[in-house]
Order: structure tokens, then C-alpha cells, then sequence
């Protein structure tokens, strides 16, 4: 139910494809954020463009109105999630662990976040607290979810390229160049 709700709005707001992969609304969904019937307050705005920008790639644009967002709804998990994904997308992995962690003090059982933690932490060569994120979403969705799919595809990736034989060294040092008798003449402006 509350992905088909996420879904009609972000048709609405036309979102599609890669935000509904993202994990960002794992847990909180939409009415996370938006809270009851009211129209659209400055806060959910800047929240729905930055999650536009956010499936644009454009993550550094996207910070200011997730700060934004975070002002009107400073307990939001969902914005939180979001600005910890646009941190660690940046390369800003201590910035990306603590918006994760606050995400999770906020809402313990967001997806989104065990997620993106769990990807983190095997941005950071921490495998096994990404296994820990993996048993929370196995916890919390038993059967299946998109998130718990993710983090496994994720984890196995990695453990696929740290098994992978190294490449060949190249060889210490290229045979030497015989000297030539004269020296190379510099070539002529325009040639």
C-alpha cells in the first residue's frame, strides 16, 4: 500500500525509475514527510525538488534543499536518509555515516537507511557492518523488498571484485630506448 501511495505521487511530482530504486523512502514513505492533506509546504517542496535533482545526479544541488527540508521537519528520517545518500554519492563518507545514523535514531526500521549505511560501509571496506545492515532489512522484510534485493546485489558485487585476481603487474621498467646520434628536431609551429 504505501508503495503504490509513493508511487501515484511520484508520478504526480514525475519522478520514475531510479528514485523508486534510491531506498530513500524505505520506512517513512511520503506521508513521512509531507504529513496530512495540507497542500504543498515550502518544506515538501524543497524536499520534491531535491529528490528531482537527486535522480538527475545532481547531489551537491540537492543539499541545500534537503537542508532546507531538514529545517521544517528536523526529525524527518526520510530527509535525513536522503541527505546521507547525497553526502556519501559526494565522496563525504564521515557527513554520509552521520545522517544515516540519525536516520536511524529517528526511525530504526527505515529501509532506505540499512540500505545506504550497508553500501557505505562497503564503500569503506567494512563488509561485515554491511552484513549487520543486511540482517536488519532480512529482519524487517523477511520475504523480500527492494532494499534488502540492493544491499545483497551490492555485497556480493563486492566480495566478487575483492576475489577477483589482481591484474599483472607491468613490467618493472620499459626496455630502454637506443640512444640516437642526433637529438629529435623540434617540430615546426603549425606542423
Amino acid at each position: 500500500m504505501r508503495k503504490t501511495i509513493f508511487m501515484a505521487a511520484a508520478a504526480v511530482l514525475g519522478l520514475s525509475g531510479p528514485v523508486l530504486a534510491m531506498g530513500g523512502m524505505g520506512g517513512g514513505g511520503m506521508g513521512g514527510y509531507g504529513g496530512g492533506s495540507g497542500g504543498g509546504s515550502a518544506g515538501f517542496d524543497d524536499y520534491a525538488t531535491a529528490v528531482r535533482l537527486i535522480r538527475h545526479e545532481k547531489y551537491a544541488d540537492a543539499i541545500p534543499y534537503l537542508n532546507r527540508a531538514l529545517q521544517q521537519k528536523p526529525n524527518n528520517a526520510d530527509v535525513l536518509n536522503y541527505l546521507g545518500y547525497t553526502h556519501r554519492m559526494l565522496g563525504d563518507y564521515p557527513g554520509s555515516l552521520d545522517f544515516y545514523q540519525r536516520a536511524l535514531a529517528r526511525d530504526p526500521d527505515h529501509k532506505g537507511a540499512h540500505e545506504y549505511l550497508g553500501e557505505l560501509y562497503l564503500k569503506t571496506h567494512q563488509l561485515g557492518q554491511a552484513r549487520a545492515q543486511l540482517d536488519e532489512l532480512t529482519r524487517l522484510c523477511p520475504s523480500d523488498c527492494d532494499e534488502k534485493d540492493a544491499l545483497v546485489k551490492a555485497i556480493s558485487d563486492y566480495e566478487t571484485a575483492a576475489n577477483a585476481p589482481a591484474a599483472p603487474a607491468a613490467s618493472a621498467a620499459p626496455a630502454a630506448a637506443a640512444p640516437s646520434a642526433a637529438p629529435a628536431a623540434p617540430a615546426a609551429p603549425g606542423s
